[in-house]
């Protein structure tokens, strides 16, 4: 079976599906991000991966795609007691 044939929101031929940026995002900015990624070298992407910040109160982990929404839901309370 074919994963790409299985998701609802993918592009048909001539179709343009609508994207949600994040505040303050929009897709100009988001290929200007990813130009930059693309254009670096291996060397070059590793030490910008070394010199980014360490972020110590999250953890990044794999969630089966059928918990995602559960653990979105999570987070959303998470973030409005804080």
């Amino acid at each position: 079976m074919n994963k790409m044939s299985d998701n609802p929101k993918r592009r048909k031929a001539g179709r343009k599906i609508k994207q949600k940026f994040p505040p303050g995002w929009n897709e100009r900015k988001v290929r200007a991000v990813i130009q930059h990624y693309e254009q670096l070298s291996d060397e070059q992407l590793a030490r910008e991966i070394e010199s980014a910040p360490e972020v110590n109160e999250e953890i990044l982990m794999s969630v089966p795609a059928e918990l995602v929404p559960a653990v979105q839901k999570l987070i959303a309370q998470h973030q409005k007691s804080a």
